[in-house]
């Protein structure tokens, strides 16, 4: 049995060296994973910290909006009051125009009434020009009339004391 011995031992360290080879190559392949397992969760930490950073971006941009959103709201109902207001105004100016028609229509008439009579006293003002006219020749006719008698009268003076002195 003595030669056996060696076999078996020799049989024993390749079958050890076969298992130490096979756990080498099982370990280096857990370590490879071990390695890509940490690189992957330092790259979901690195994803994790971008995508908090992200989350709290998109929360201060959403409260930023919400205040912009409520602003508007409240921007909305006083453009809503005041376009109540503006409306009403709108039906208090038209119901005044409305009232201004017939106003309007009492003006015209009014005014075609006062240029009729315009023209009236128009030919009022001619007629009187025209009598004016007449009265200044009458005027002067009778003026020259009366220098007339006058030189005559001053003739006949100077006549009839001519006479009487003779």
């Amino acid at each position: 049995m003595s030669s056996r011995w060696p076999l078996v031992l020799a049989t024993l360290c390749v079958a050890l060296s076969v298992f130490c080879a096979s756990q080498w190559v099982r370990e280096s392949e857990l370590r490879a994973e071990l390695l890509s397992a940490r690189v992957a969760e330092r790259e979901l930490r690195e994803q994790s910290a971008e995508a908090r950073r992200l989350g709290e971006t998109y929360a201060a941009e959403i409260r930023r909006l919400d205040g912009r959103v409520g602003e508007l709201k409240r921007t909305e109902e006083a453009v809503r009051k005041e376009l109540s207001v503006a409306a009403a105004a709108l039906a208090s100016a038209r119901q005044a125009a409305a009232e201004l028609a017939p106003l309007r229509a009492a003006v015209a008439r009014q005014n075609e009434s006062l240029r009729r009579q315009n023209a009236v006293v128009a030919k009022q003002n001619d007629a009187i020009r025209a009598q004016n006219e007449n009265l200044r020749k009458l005027v002067e006719e009778r003026d020259a009339v009366v220098r007339l008698l006058n030189e005559r009268t001053e003739l006949l003076n100077k006549l009839g004391a001519e006479r009487a002195g003779k």
